[in-house]
């Protein structure tokens, strides 16, 4: 298996702690409790999941994030994790590539569209950062755009997605191949969550149709 130095040998991206400080930080961790992600009562209407619904709103929609646990995922991370999958199946994309988002996701933002910038600029699902060529502050923190990018299929950006530092995916470790994309300080991070990730695919693959606009 290629190591992640013998794709991309240099990165100057830097990713924080994912319990540091910032927006919300560690006290509002402590406030609700890690393993008690926010309620849709307190994040705001619940989103749509629809293939047919997908919109500009839900799109741009910025959320708290409070925590990420699969069994206590509220409407709006359910809503983000099936609009991961299909979009990734819209790119005619599978499992694989879709559980690398997914993991991804979770680690940096807990699957909410994460809206204050808490490493340096960075912001949305994936903790992109403006500066480091992924897009704008709004393109970060648009779920369509921001899942382009990370898959490298995005033709406004700079920085290097997944299918263009990974072409085939099937040997790499999933948490290897996120950890290639993000360079992030924390690599271990990513392969913890591959469980995670692969359950909310068994849960949600079957019934989310492929989105392509």
């Amino acid at each position: 298996m290629a190591s992640a130095s013998t794709v991309r040998t240099a990165s100057a991206f830097s990713r924080r702690s994912l319990i540091s400080a910032g927006a919300v930080g560690v006290a509002s961790a402590a406030a609700f409790g890690v393993l008690a992600p926010a309620s849709a009562d307190e994040v705001g209407v619940e989103p749509s999941t629809s293939a047919e619904e997908w919109t500009e709103e839900f799109f741009t929609r910025a959320e708290t994030r409070e925590g990420f646990v699969v069994d206590a995922m509220d409407d709006w991370q359910l809503a983000n994790a099936k609009f991961i999958i299909a979009a990734v199946k819209g790119h005619g994309l599978g499992e694989e590539v879709a559980v690398i988002a997914l993991i991804t996701a979770i680690v940096e933002s807990w699957l909410y569209n994460y809206e204050p910038a808490v490493d340096a600029d960075s912001g949305g699902l994936f903790q992109q950062r403006p500066s480091m060529g992924w897009g704008t502050y709004d393109q970060v923190r648009h779920k369509q755009h921001a899942l382009n990018a990370f898959l490298g299929l995005a033709e406004d950006t700079d920085a290097p997605g997944l299918l263009q530092v990974i072409p085939d995916v099937t040997y790499w470790e999933s948490g290897t191949a996120a950890q290639t994309v993000q360079s992030s300080a924390h690599p271990e991070r990513y392969a913890e969550q591959v469980a995670a990730a692969r359950q909310i695919w068994e849960r949600c693959a079957a019934d989310v149709e492929p989105f392509t606009a």
